[in-house]
């Protein structure tokens, strides 16, 4: 494994994602967010984060390479520092080089993409997609002309949450790339919100697309002893109590929400597409103690070199 110092979260980062999200998922908050659909709920804070976002253009504390707060359905908090931690897995886990090229699968409003800004070299590329169109218009418009190399397109694929009126099932849907074409492919909570068959055929389309010996970090909600027991006792950000057919959700009414799969069908998964099992991080999601490294859980996997 890569050696590369890990830009790590601080203690105080970590504890203030896991005290936001806990406040998301608990309480009155977990009927309001369940029965109201997630773009309704974003149009309702519309005109509060315009007056803030005017406030900073006033104040020139405006920077162009981070979206406006009403643009930024992805979260405002830590847009920056975010890209940067994860640009440290990239290169500490998985060995990323500034001249590899690298696919975003669920790119959002362009938060990993800015921190690879800096990173990879115009020898290197990036290839954004994601299911929300103004998210990729704000990154054509703001990214690609500052940085040529990197690209952003649309993915029209559903998904009830963030994008019910997709043309394509995710099933269904085949990546618009050919077969061993990266060195990195990254989904960062994406396996999250994707269900059973989805997230089956999503793993096929990373095998097909990455190069021998090419890698792939991916987030997750996994659940192992320590997790269901961190649950059991409320000591975690989320409680996926819910038991569907072959995953867990916080929300039975909209499933794809937030999604937790057994920990042991990962390296099944993997196996499965022709991909090596190199490590599972575990995050503090679930309240564990034994973790410093993410919110989320990361998985690395590799396609066998020739």
């Amino acid at each position: 494994m890569p050696n590369e110092t890990l830009v790590r979260p601080s203690d105080n980062q970590l504890k203030d994602t896991f005290k936001r999200e806990h406040q998301r998922t608990h309480g009155v908050m977990v009927l309001a967010r369940r029965y109201t659909p997630f773009w309704t709920r974003r149009a309702l804070r519309v005109p509060y984060l315009v007056a803030l976002d005017s406030l900073d253009a006033i104040l020139g504390r405006r920077d162009p390479l981070v979206p406006p707060r009403y643009l930024n359905y992805a979260g405002f908090a830590g847009y920056r520092a975010t890209g940067l931690e994860f640009l440290g897995y990239f290169k500490g886990l998985c060995g990323l080089q500034p001249n590899h090229r690298v696919l975003d699968i669920g790119c959002g409003i362009g938060r990993m993409a800015v921190g690879l800004t800096g990173y990879l070299s115009k020898a290197g590329s990036y290839e954004g997609l994601d299911i929300v169109p103004s998210g990729i218009r704000w990154c054509q418009k703001n990214i690609t002309p500052r940085y040529p190399q990197f690209h952003f397109q649309v993915a029209d694929i559903y998904n009830k949450q963030y994008n019910p009126g997709g043309k394509y099932q995710p099933a269904q849907y085949r990546f618009p790339f050919p077969g061993e074409e990266f060195d990195f492919i990254y989904l960062a909570s994406v396996f999250t919100h994707l269900l059973p068959l989805d997230l089956e055929h999503y793993m096929a389309e990373v095998s097909r697309m990455l190069k021998p010996g090419g890698k792939c970090l991916a987030t997750y909600f996994l659940l192992d002893p320590i997790a269901r027991q961190e649950m059991e006792s409320g000591r975690s950000a989320i409680n996926f109590e819910f038991a569907m057919d072959g995953f867990w959700t916080n929300d039975p009414v909209t499933p794809e929400t937030g999604v937790a799969y057994d920990a042991n069908v990962i390296e099944p998964l993997l196996q499965r597409q022709s991909l090596h099992h190199e490590a599972t991080h575990y995050g503090m999601w679930s309240g564990r103690s034994d973790t410093k490294l993410a919110y989320q859980d990361i998985v690395i996997a590799a396609k066998p070199a020739r």
